[in-house]
């Protein structure tokens, strides 16, 4: 196996976005060690996973377990890698290899932690060195659509078609995006782009959180933390967004209340029932006003 050539994860959009990487935990863990590893955001972990937001940061996770990190991703060259981080302090006895192979679980090669870091000799690191990890990411559309970009390392002995249907991906579109065109490019122990059918929004293109995109069984939170938005492909693919109750919201003291647009002067809670069947009579789009970035909107019903 070539531990030096990496598939490439094609990006040339010009916004940044959320992906996810698959970490295959090597011993037995907790989410809260995961999260120190990629320098992740505790709310998006547990979003990105599925769990519940009670969830600890002490839930143990055994050894073999993958595990979705949700990363912030961006476009150079053509080329997708997460924006910033993760970074890595070098250990007594680490190399190159073992950073990428074991401590990372093969989501990238050594070769591209070197070149991240103008590291000239991989073999001449030092302890308490900084590594910046340039985890594999796209924020392209495929076929006109938003998806959430998922870096999955190929196991030994997979095949295109079964990982196809194993994420409910085409796979035609799996191979053209990841340039195979025959089984023998199907490198096992390296990570491939798989672009998860995504719940929507109609969120601005100049928000922070543009786009906001989630994957099947899994939530993301926006408006700094005060709305969480599930997407259930049982839901005609369109987010359900709702107050996430959230005692301290990321960068406002409180959270702001929430009314609905279909109504004039004091206005219904946004997520009432009444106000969701009258915008969706109306055709409306459900307006959080202050509760997301200014004129931003998310539809909760489509």
């Amino acid at each position: 196996m070539d531990h030096s050539i990496a598939q490439t994860f094609r990006c040339n959009s010009p916004n940044s976005c959320r992906a996810l990487v698959g970490y295959t935990t090597v011993n037995n863990t907790n989410l809260g060690a995961i999260l120190r590893l990629f320098n992740a955001s505790f709310p998006s972990l547990l979003g990105a996973n599925g769990l519940p937001p009670s969830t600890p940061s002490s839930f143990a996770v055994p050894a073999q377990q993958v595990i979705r990190i949700p990363i912030e991703c961006a476009c150079f060259n053509g080329t997708g890698t997460s924006n910033g981080g993760p970074t890595y302090r070098v250990q007594p006895g680490d190399g190159l290899f073992h950073i990428a192979a074991e401590v990372f679980s093969r989501l990238v090669l050594f070769p591209e932690i070197a070149a991240a870091n103008n590291i000239s000799d991989p073999n001449l690191i030092e302890v308490g060195q900084v590594l910046r990890i340039p985890l594999p990411c796209s924020c392209d559309e495929v076929g006109g659509q938003g998806v959430v970009h998922y870096a999955h390392v190929v196991k030994p002995n997979s095949t295109l078609p079964e990982i196809a249907r194993e994420f409910g991906v085409d796979e035609q579109t799996l191979g053209q995006i990841n340039g195979i065109t025959a089984q023998n490019q199907l490198i096992a122990e390296q990570p491939i782009d798989v672009p998860l059918r995504a719940c929507n929004s109609s969120v601005r293109s100049d928000s922070l959180d543009y786009p906001l995109l989630a994957a099947n069984g899994t939530y993301v939170s926006t408006a700094n933390s005060c709305v969480r938005c599930t997407c259930d492909a049982a839901n005609n693919w369109t987010l359900h967004c709702q107050p996430s109750q959230t005692i301290r919201p990321s960068r406002w003291a409180t959270c702001p209340s929430m009314q609905c647009e279909a109504f004039q002067g004091p206005g219904l809670d946004l997520f009432s029932q009444r106000c969701l069947e009258t915008r969706f009579e109306l055709g409306l789009s459900i307006h959080l006003g202050l509760a997301l970035f200014p004129s931003d909107t998310v539809n909760a019903t489509n």
